[in-house]
Formats: C-alpha cells, structure tokens, sequence
C-alpha cells in the first residue's frame, strides 16, 4: 500500500513539474519573441520598404508611360524596317509618323523627362533621365522636385535602387523611416529581377515597352502643321505642331531633324494643367552601367531580417 502511494505521489510530482516548466518555458519564449533586440524595428522596416518601392516603382513606370513607355512593342521591328526604307516624306504628319517609326530602329536610347505640370514633384516625378537597351540594361534617376531622387540600375539579371535621404523622409516619415534608414545606410537595394518585389521595378528598363506607347502617341495625336528650321540642342530641326485627339487641348509639339532620316529629337505636350518636355538622344549608343560595389549594397531579401542577420 506504501508502494502504491509512492508511486502516485511520484507520478503527481512529474505531471506538476511538467506543467510548470512547459509554463515558464512558453512565457519565457514569448517574451523573448516580443523583445529580440532590433526584430520588430526591422519587421516594421521591412514592411515600409515595400511600400516605398511600390511608390517609386509606380512613379518611375508613369514616368517611363509619359515619356513614351507602356504596352509590348512586339510591331515595332516591322513597323521600323519599313520606315528605313521609306522616302523622307514631306507632310507634317506622314513625317512625324517617319521619325516616330525611325526611333524603333534603335537599339538603345537615352530619354530625358522633364515634367512642369500642376503636381509635378509631389506623388508623380518632376524629372526623369533614362538610358536603356534591349537587352533589358538601363541607368538613370528619378527626381520628386524637392522631396528628393532615386537612382536606379539594371545589368543582366539584377536591379539595384537607390533613394537619397530626402526621399526617405518625405516616403517613410516617422520611427519606421529612421529604422529603415539606418538599415540601408545609403546603399543600394538590390536583387534579382525576378524577385517579386523589384520585377516591376526592373520592368522600367524595358525598351519594347517605350516603343509600343510611341505607337499609342501616333494615335493619340494629330500633326498638322510644320515650321521653320532651327537648332535644338545642337541639332538642326523642324518643329511639327498638333494636338492631342482627347479632347483635353493639349497642344503637341515634335521636333524632327531638319535633313536626312528622320529622327525625333523632342517632344512637348502644353496646355492645361500639362507642361511635359521629353528628349530623345544616343539612339543606338551602349548603354554603360557601373555595378555598385558589394559593400555599398544590400540583398533586398535581408530587409525584413533582425539586425546582425545581414
């Protein structure tokens, strides 16, 4: 009988020990969780990083749409070998629609945007310069007028980005911002093109993509009217005027060279609430992009991650 209440005596012991610990242990882990040095700064981080490249992405692709970007440019190789071997023609529209052809040609093209309009440099870019190629290559910037610039790169298969501290505090204001500040440190943030959080950053780079939205231009304006020769940045040109066909009254501007293949050097939409220049420059020339040094990066995979971890 004294064995036997041993035994329940031992085995109430153990059952109770058990409990205890399995207590102390899970509020142990639960504080340890809810107080890791850095882990909720950088989850707040993390989380404020993918809201801001969602608005620099979208800034940069409005941009990329208003400079002539947008759409899939799979007409434009044909369209273009016609156009080179098309007479230069005379008639303000059948030459514009020549120069706009023309610029499919190229394999590489540098766009500069420079966007005065009501709004400009608030949510949308006031300025935007573009190098890119068809192999998907590209350097450039974006400016938000006073609220800062952001750079971004693509080689090959990888995206690198880049925001000054002026656009970090106008994006991420608050304890969050200065968390993901200190994190990045003025590095790039980078990746490969297929990661889900930059893949529409790395589309900005896409030239079939400016080719197809020159194509919704030609659609979207009436040409009518060709001036007098002059010289626009170093170039002799003709202007070609007209207006856009929505109603909105904007009045088009192109400006095409004066002699030989015609080719688009420029492009401005005014009237309105629109004052919108876009330049075209180094049709075909290599597009050179200097990959940052590792140090002056960081994986956008580590930026959710607790601090020491990347």
């Amino acid at each position: 009988m004294k064995t036997q209440q041993k035994k329940a005596r031992g085995k109430a012991q153990k059952k109770t020990g058990a409990k205890t610990r399995g207590k102390a242990q899970g509020k142990t882990q639960g504080k340890g969780q809810g107080k890791a040095p850095g882990a909720e700064k950088a989850g707040k981080a993390g989380q404020a990083w993918v809201v801001v490249l969602a608005v620099v992405t979208a800034a940069l692709l409005a941009a990329t749409a208003r400079s002539g970007g947008g759409g899939d440019g799979t007409e434009g190789d044909r369209d273009a070998k016609a156009a080179a071997s098309t007479p230069r023609a005379t008639a303000p529209g059948a030459l514009a629609a020549q120069a706009r052809r023309n610029l499919l040609t190229a394999p590489s093209l540098h766009v500069t945007v420079t966007d005065r309009s009501e709004g400009a440099g608030r949510s949308a870019p006031s300025a935007m310069d573009l190098s890119l190629d068809r192999e998907g290559d590209c350097s450039g910037a974006v400016t938000f007028g006073a609220r800062g610039s952001a750079s971004v790169l693509r080689r090959d298969d990888r995206v690198w980005l880049r925001m000054d501290a002026a656009l970090w505090r106008a994006r991420v204001p608050g304890a969050a911002g200065r968390a993901l500040a200190e994190r990045i440190d003025g590095r790039y943030v980078t990746g490969p093109a297929s990661d889900p959080t930059l893949k529409d950053l790395a589309s900005v780079c896409d030239l079939d993509a400016l080719h197809a939205q020159l194509r919704a231009d030609a659609r979207d304006e009436t040409i009518t009217e060709r001036g007098g020769a002059r010289t626009l940045h170093g170039v002799r040109v003709v202007p070609l005027t007209g207006t856009s066909t929505d109603g909105s009254g904007t009045h088009v501007t192109l400006y095409v060279t004066a002699s030989g293949t015609p080719r688009l050097i420029e492009h401005t939409r005014t009237g309105g609430r629109t004052d919108l220049t876009t330049r075209y420059a180094d049709q075909g020339a290599p597009v050179r992009v200097t990959q940052p040094q590792a140090s002056d990066t960081v994986e956008v995979s580590r930026l959710g991650k607790a601090k020491g971890q990347g």
